[in-house]
């Protein structure tokens, strides 16, 4: 176990910043914000992740879960954030359990990690090559392989991987914007109507957690904020780590959190409380869609629809 008490920071390979370290300190809070905003992806989590989180969860309650979700995680930021500044290393996780429970944990840590995240790289990519070839076909009526569009997305990926930062920062950002201000164009939509039945506070009473599964309802919010530790991933890019990073993890969770609990009570409000759920394991692929082509119309639905690709992407 590495001792803190002495030195006030971990001695960990590879982490001390400043020491030779060849990579651009120009990253401030909200170009880290952008890039951790968009990697939790949030069209395509709305879309995809949160009609099948009512689906499986059988619960209308999933805007209180994800306030929740913001809380818990608000709460664990403050380790979080106190162990970035005494563990200065980009590793994040890995170079924490490093530091507090040994090299063993540690790199057991880095290996399911790395395993996790190249499944979920697979995972994505293959969905964004399908993605890219569906909207092709349906707009341009021409069929191409998925796995073509999967290898570009994949050339792109390593060119603004290649390129500075600072690009990727700018791209995702942009990205990001268009489909935060999709998403809110619906959820202004369906609060203007007034939804189904009315504008109502049931989505986030107490009330609902004794709907379907609250264990199943919280796992699918919590997701909904992954990637959320990657800020600590960029201190080396950060102009001053030791203050960017803490402000960055704490302005993330919330804009997450707080975009995704009014997002969600949207979606319940436009479908109605009693109906969101039957209506997801009826469509769960078409339910936000379907929500925005009633609500603000058929051009914002196919916009949602191309959007999911950069979403994806991002």
């Amino acid at each position: 176990m590495t001792d803190l008490s002495k030195t006030g920071h971990a001695e960990v390979p590879g982490g001390q910043a400043g020491s030779g370290n060849p990579l651009n300190r120009g990253l401030g809070v909200s170009q880290i914000v952008f890039m951790v905003v968009a990697a939790a992806a949030p069209l395509g989590l709305v879309a995809g992740g949160v009609p099948l989180a009512f689906a499986v969860s059988g619960s209308p309650g999933m805007p209180l879960y994800f306030a929740l979700s913001t809380v818990l995680l608000l709460i664990f930021a403050v380790g979080f954030t106190l162990m970035a500044g005494r563990v200065r290393n980009a590793g994040a996780f890995y170079a924490y359990v490093q530091a507090g429970l040994g090299r063993i944990p540690g790199l057991s840590a880095a290996t399911l990690a790395l395993f996790s995240y190249t499944l979920l790289l697979v995972g994505v990519n293959a969905y964004v090559g399908v993605a890219t070839s569906n909207v092709i076909e349906r707009y341009a009526d021409v069929g191409s392989p998925w796995w073509a569009w999967a290898l570009v997305s994949l050339g792109v990926i390593a060119f603004l991987g290649y390129r500075d930062i600072e690009l990727s920062a700018k791209v995702l950002g942009a990205v990001l914007v268009l489909e935060s201000l999709l998403l809110l164009v619906m959820d202004l939509g369906i609060v203007g109507h007034g939804g189904a039945h009315g504008l109502t506070a049931e989505p986030v009473s107490p009330s609902v957690v004794g709907t379907g599964s609250l264990g199943l309802g919280v796992m699918f919010a919590l997701f909904g904020f992954i990637g959320f530790e990657a800020t600590a991933v960029f201190r080396n890019e950060a102009k001053d780590p030791d203050v960017t990073v803490p402000r960055a993890t704490y302005v993330a969770i919330l804009v997450i959190g707080a975009f995704y609990s009014f997002t969600v009570w949207a979606i319940v409000v436009g479908a109605g409380v009693d109906a969101v759920v039957g209506a997801a394991q009826a469509d769960p692929e078409g339910l936000v869609l379907t929500l925005t082509r009633s609500y603000v119309g058929s051009v914002w639905a196919d916009s949602m629809q191309l959007l999911l690709i950069t979403s994806q992407f991002a």
